[in-house]
């Protein structure tokens, strides 16, 4: 991305203590972080992305990159969902680059996006993985501000991700909705849901006897969910709801499996709100 008009940088170190921490930090407003706590035995840092404008707007350029160094471990979260206001005359990119070391482990759990009516935003998340890495990411996106009547009213909302491994792409995924020329209701598109999410897992070892556990363990009724391994290592989840806190309630759910069986460890209640 060339002149961004919000930039942060960061670089996740393991001490010798077996602490994470940030090791170097850069930002450029509107984005930046609070300081890093910790909730696991581990080390782990976990860190909110802040954006304290509220929202992003028409002609907003945001780069975020983050670095883990080898064995760092670290949940990056945001504290509520991010808005994409009105966009007359322009529009939105947002790109995160992320790149793990050997033996990193990243946990990448943002909020879900809300595109606002007459929003136009590109989102691109690029993941950089070293093969003994190990990688949970969501992301997630609703129809707008649905009680206020704004249902899929926005001009275009995309989101990309890639997901490398020593340098070899081994997922390229992309959800572009555009409501004015989609039937965004019809099979194939949201099937008459208003909530989409996603959760993109990379670890050393999937077995397919944990995605059928998975995909049986009736995490919610509400939710329309299916985990599919692209192959050992990779392992995607995607969800249709109707109620956004049902789908963040469900993906908490499955990310609390997901956790205990690639990390060895129970999910934690992260603050939000």
């Amino acid at each position: 991305m060339e002149n961004p008009t919000g930039r942060l940088s960061l670089v996740f170190r393991k001490r010798a203590d077996g602490r994470t921490a940030i090791a170097q930090q850069y930002f450029r407003l509107p984005l930046q972080i609070m300081n890093p706590y910790y909730q696991d035995d581990d080390g782990t840092a976990f860190v909110y992305l802040l954006n304290p404008s509220g929202g992003i707007l028409q002609n907003d350029r945001l780069l975020t990159e983050l670095t883990l160094e080898e064995n760092s471990r670290a949940l990056i979260t945001t504290p509520g969902n991010t808005k994409f206001y009105k966009m007359d005359d322009g529009h939105a990119e947002v790109r995160n680059v992320v790149r793990l070391e050997k033996g990193a482990v990243l946990e990448y759990l943002p909020e879900h996006n809300v595109p606002f009516a007459g929003s136009e935003a590109y989102q691109e998340n690029d993941f950089y993985l070293h093969k003994d890495s190990v990688l949970i990411a969501t992301d997630m996106a609703s129809a707008g501000r649905t009680s206020r009547g704004e249902v899929f009213d926005y001009d275009v909302f995309s989101s990309r991700t890639r997901i490398f491994v020593d340098g070899r792409l081994r997922v390229y995924d992309r959800c572009c909705i555009e409501p004015e020329r989609m039937k965004v209701r019809n099979l194939g598109y949201m099937e008459g849901y208003l909530t989409n999410g996603t959760i993109y897992v990379y670890a050393g070892n999937i077995s397919d006897s944990f995605v059928r556990d998975l995909n049986n363990a009736g995490i919610s009724s509400k939710v329309r969910f299916a985990a599919g391994r692209l192959d050992e290592e990779i392992m995607i989840v995607r969800f249709l709801g109707d109620d956004i806190i049902e789908l963040q309630n469900t993906i908490l759910t499955a990310w609390d499996h997901i956790r205990r069986e690639v990390l060895g460890k129970a999910a934690v209640r992260i603050r939000k709100y």
